[in-house]
């Protein structure tokens, strides 16, 4: 009696292990876009904040230039973008000529709810604003 090995087995075992390993790399490309997409939209929703609190920090100093007799503390909130949902708070404190403006810029257009804050000291004199620092809080 003549034993013969059934042939193809070889060529079945590697085809299946070539489809495991190309299934696995498109897993792995397929989870890797989608973590780059999170972290694009995380990205793209801090700087909508942080041009929220930069625009209501601006709105803040046109308010202190258009004001000779601010009364302090002032505050202000407007909507920056309404399909971003950003929206920006600011607050003026000190006493004329030194005020410091604490800016407040949230972006919330998918429920996390991004905040970026900035704070300015400043000082007037006459009609000229003298920005002695201008800078992100954590």
């Amino acid at each position: 009696m003549i034993i013969t090995k059934p042939n193809g087995y070889i060529t079945l075992v590697t085809v299946i292990a070539v489809a495991a390993v190309g299934s696995l790399v498109a897993l792995l490309i397929l989870f890797s876009g989608v973590s780059s997409s999170k972290t694009s939209l995380s990205l793209q929703q801090s700087a909508q904040a942080k041009e929220a609190a930069d625009g209501c920090a601006e709105l803040a100093l046109a308010a202190i230039q258009a004001n000779i007799a601010l009364s302090t503390p002032t505050t202000a909130s407007h909507t920056i973008d309404t399909v971003s949902e950003s929206v920006c708070s600011y607050t003026i404190s000190g006493v004329a000529p030194d005020y410091v403006i604490d800016s407040t810029g949230t972006a919330d257009s998918d429920g996390k709810n991004v905040v970026r804050k900035v704070k300015i000291v400043l000082n007037r004199v006459g009609p000229t604003l003298n920005i002695y620092s201008w800078q992100e809080l954590p």
